[in-house]
């Protein structure tokens, strides 16, 4: 498939977009390509690293009406100034950013057009991930389905998806395939482009930027600082009271990483029964890449049972393990459950407050946690 000016536009971090760029006499030196403050697609890529970094989305209105090459050279700008924090958390929020804005763009081309968005969305998984998703239209049980992709390619871009809804079992796989709506297809797509970008904006480095460049990469640094909670205002990864699995997940949360779905509601249901103050564990969560305040209000509250009177139990040991979370080691001693760890280590008494599966039955699917949110 052959991309038209205004879809390169869309697609900046494609090769044709770079050709676009030569075919319209911009240079490729970071001196001739950049200009300095002034021209207007850098004024829109300082625009573009903010908000992807501090607001942690990209409003299209940001940049409507502006033509395909300046769209594309901003996010070069954009991406270089990320890249020249050297900051792994803000690579990673700019590049989701970035994949949710794309995201946005699909969604809207599948409502006008599904079999012209189809041809898009296939091109996009071959050039930038690399998979082959295959147009279908396959009548199985009730539903239709659009596109199919191969068994390894989902479950890679599924991996840290919440497994109720994305997991094999509640899929339809055939001969290899995993088939999907063509939403599906495009919700997966985001997770692949935003490790792509992520890895992308962390090799832009560039050893000697022009002054105004690292002055715009200083600033951004020093908003980030201002915006991320301080250390005190969420619960230590050191805590040893803490089992090893609870404590390997903050340290991956202090680091900046993006904690698969389970992981993230393990997380939030121990630290509410173990007694942490909400504040507290909404703050954990705010150093994730797509924090988003109101959201994960919102979830704790309901994993703590003040939103619909339900608080959710810890899962055991046995479902950690066979989900990839446990971080057994010596000092856990033949526990069952993180709660009987936490237990243990204050005395024996128990918990400041809530419960542990075989104690109190987990939340119903109905119930389930959104994946996207938390």
């Amino acid at each position: 498939m052959s991309f038209g000016e205004e879809e390169l536009g869309d697609l900046p971090f494609l090769q044709e977009a770079g050709d676009l760029l030569v075919r319209r006499g911009y240079a490729i030196s970071l001196s001739e390509l950049a200009g300095g403050p002034g021209e207007p697609y850098v004024e829109l890529g300082l625009r573009r690293a903010r908000a992807g970094v501090i607001d942690g989305r990209l409003d299209p209105g940001i940049l409507r009406g502006a033509p395909p090459e300046h769209r594309i050279l901003s996010f070069v700008i954009a991406a270089l100034i990320v890249g020249a924090t050297g900051n792994a958390y803000a690579a990673r929020r700019f590049a989701l950013a970035e994949a949710r804005h794309l995201e946005g763009l699909l969604r809207d081309r599948a409502r006008a057009n599904r079999g012209d968005a189809r041809t898009l969305v296939s091109a996009i998984y071959s050039k930038v991930l690399g998979m082959r998703l295959e147009p279908v239209d396959r009548l199985i049980g009730a539903e239709l389905f659009e596109v199919r992709l191969g068994l390894s390619g989902y479950l890679l871009l599924s991996s840290s998806l919440d497994p109720s809804k994305w997991g094999i079992v509640a899929r339809v796989v055939d001969g290899g395939y995993v088939y999907m709506k063509l939403e599906e297809s495009i919700r997966l797509l985001r997770e692949g482009v935003a490790k792509h970008l992520e890895r992308r904006v962390l090799s832009a480095r560039v050893t000697s930027p022009p002054e105004w460049l690292a002055a715009a990469a200083a600033e951004l640094s020093r908003e980030l600082a201002r915006a991320r909670p301080a250390e005190s205002a969420a619960p230590p990864a050191s805590s040893g009271e803490y089992p090893p699995c609870v404590r390997s997940l903050l340290r991956r949360l202090e680091s900046g990483e993006n904690l698969p779905h389970f992981a993230r509601f393990f997380l939030a249901a121990f630290l509410v029964n173990a007694g942490v103050p909400l504040d507290e564990i909404v703050a954990a969560f705010s150093r994730s890449p797509d924090f988003n305040e109101r959201i994960t209000r919102y979830q704790v509250e309901h994993i703590a049972g003040a939103r619909g009177g339900k608080r959710y139990s810890v899962p055991s040991c046995a479902k950690l393990e066979a989900l990839g979370l446990c971080a057994r080691d010596a000092t856990c001693d033949g526990v069952r459950s993180p709660l009987a760890y936490l237990r243990r280590r204050r005395g024996g008494g128990q918990p400041r407050a809530g419960g542990e599966e075989g104690g109190g039955r987990p939340g119903r699917r109905g119930d389930r946690i959104p994946e996207d949110e938390l």
